[in-house]
Parts: structure tokens; sequence; C-alpha cells
């Protein structure tokens, strides 16, 4: 394939041990890298505020709360500026920074004076719940059709789904939840309003009440990412199609099913396995506009008032979760290529 190193003819293949420790050292590339873009991170969500125009404090607790405590209580802003070391030198106040960050002690919240950490973890329990399924389910139906619809295109079902998939990724999750929370729940009162329970049950009640409470936003999660999971694998097998070695094999004779699961998915499955780990990059994120919607206190829906009500602790954990995520869910994406695509293998060994 072009742009593939291959072994020149007649020297003989690196042994297989060379090549595991070629391979590990790839992957050791790649964990410090990962940790090296984790640091700078971490970094600049340091300095954003420091570097902003006006005021640290006023960032830091809102301009509004800032004039509030200078005019009423003088001595809890001071214990505020002396809490963050607002007083001491730039270094020294990223060195405690980076302490913070290493004890896990990132404030208290403006909101309800918990802990940043302990709302965080409260809130990831239910990103979770609901992040977990729409992952698994939309990446099984997504690829289950995209198959479908790349093995036949131009077909019936490539027809009909393939402009659906397209309508459905231009239109906003919100319009979306809008009008499945008026229709369903308005209207019909099939599912509640808002909320994750309705409070004070146990038991198999409590288990059925959760799940109604999780069916709309989970539903239409599943359906955005079943779309896009869709197309991503169409594509995917679309491509592979049409590649020199599946024309050989079906001109050999073999049968569709075998073509198909010997030669085509197995090199279709590659960019969809690296697009089902990056999204787990967004498991910890949540959904801020779904989760807002329908009153799911989960991660996005944490982010979100925490920006609104200018929580800047909070709002920063939850910026650094985000970012941390994602670069983690890259670095399993490039493992996980590098363990099972042999053209990275060659690439790396060569």
């Amino acid at each position: 394939m072009p742009g593939v190193a291959r072994q020149p003819f007649g020297i003989p293949p690196m042994d297989k041990k060379n090549a595991k420790i070629q391979t590990a050292r790839h992957i050791l590339k790649k964990v410090l890298t990962s940790i090296l873009t984790i640091y700078v991170i971490i970094t600049i969500s340091f300095l954003m505020v420091h570097f902003m125009p006006g005021d640290v404090i006023k960032h830091l607790i809102g301009t509004e709360d800032y004039y509030f405590l200078l005019e009423n209580n003088p001595e809890e802003l001071e214990r505020v500026i002396t809490k963050y070391g607002l007083n001491d030198p730039l270094h020294i106040q990223y060195l405690k920074y980076l302490k913070s960050i290493a004890t896990m002690d990132f404030g208290v919240s403006y909101n309800n004076n918990q802990p940043v950490i302990y709302n965080v973890l409260k809130c990831c329990k239910w990103t979770l719940l609901i992040s977990v399924p729409t992952l698994i389910l939309g990446g099984v139906f997504g690829a289950v059709l995209g198959i479908i619809a790349g093995w036949h295109p131009g077909g019936k079902f490539d027809m009909i789904m393939t402009p659906i998939s397209l309508f459905m990724n231009t239109v906003p999750s919100n319009c979306i939840g809008i009008l499945m929370l008026v229709v369903f729940s308005y209207k019909l009162r099939i599912f509640p309003i808002s909320g994750v329970t309705s409070g004070m049950l146990t038991g198999a009640e409590y288990v059925k009440d959760l799940m109604l409470h999780m069916a709309l936003p989970l539903i239409i999660m599943v359906m955005f990412r079943t779309f896009s999971d869709f197309m991503t694998m169409k594509s995917s097998v679309s491509q592979v199609r049409r590649e020199d070695y599946t024309t050989t094999a079906a001109a050999k004779g073999l049968p569709d099913r075998k073509v198909l699961f010997k030669h085509v998915m197995r090199n279709a499955m590659l960019p969809y396995i690296t697009s089902m780990c990056m999204q787990m990059g967004g498991l910890l994120s949540g959904s801020m506009i779904v989760e807002t919607i329908f009153g799911w206190k989960g991660m996005g829906q944490l982010y979100y008032q925490a920006v609104t009500n200018r929580d800047f602790p909070t709002a920063q954990l939850c910026f650094l979760i985000s970012a941390v995520c994602v670069v983690l869910a890259t670095l399993l994406s490039d493992i996980v290529i590098a363990l099972i695509d042999p053209r990275i293998k060659e690439k790396v060994n060569a």
C-alpha cells in the first residue's frame, strides 16, 4: 500500500522479539507524549486566569462577588486572596497549583460551598450511567448499519439511511431534545419531564423510576451516536470494498460473506476502532445540551452551571477532566492501532 514501509526483497523480516521491542518503544513514546500534553494543558489552565486582563481575584470569584465582599466583608476577601496565594510570586502560585492538583485539592464550589472534587465525583456517576450505554449501543448499531450500507452502496438501504444520517448529523441535538420532550413528556406524559429520579423511592421502584427518567436523553444520545458512527463505518467499508485485494478475493470465487468478514471488515474496523476510542474521551464530559434540557445532573450540566454562575474552581476542574480524557483516549487509540494494525507495525519496525 502507498506510504507503508515494507521489507526489501531478499532481506529477512525482523524477528518477533525485536519487533515487540520496537513496538513497545513506539507505545512508550506515545505515553510520554501524552504525559507532556497533559502537563501543557495543566499549565495553560493556570496561565489563562493569570494572563487575562483585569484582576485575577475577579476572575476567580466573579466581579459581583468581589465588590460585594469588598464592601461588606473585606476579611473574607482577604482570606480568599490568601487561600489562592495571589500575593505570592507567580512561580510560587504555579507550584501551589501543581500541588493542589497532585493532592486533588481543587477548592470549594462557590455554588454550594462543597468541595469541588465531591461535586464532580457525584456528577460523574450520572454521566457514566448514560454515556457508557450510549457508546456501546451507538457503536454497535452504527457499525452494523454502516456495514450493510457500505457493502451494498447505492442499494435501497443505503439510499434510505444515508440521507437520514446526513440530516440528523446537521440538526442540533437541542432541537430534537426539546421536540421529544414536548411530545413524549408534556403531551403524551410517557416519560418524566426532567431530573434523575422522583425521590423517596427504593428497590425496584427506584430502578424503574430511574430508567424512565433516563429513557429520553439516552434515546437521543444513542440516536445521534448511531447516525454519526453509521457514516464512519459506511465510508470505511466502501473504501475497503474498492481495494485491489478485495477485488482479487471476489475474483477468485470466494463467497460474498467470506470476502466481507475476512477481508473487508478486518480492515474497515481499524478506523472505526480509532473513532470509538476517541469517543471514550467524551465519556466524562457528558452532553451539556442534552443534560441541561432534561435536567440530568451529570458533568455536562455541572460545567454549564459552573460557567453560568462563574464558579471558577468547578469550571476549571471540569475543563481539566475533559482535556485529560481526550488525551488519554487518543493514547488508547494509538496503542490499540499499534497492536492490531500490521501496517503500523511495519512503519514502526522499518
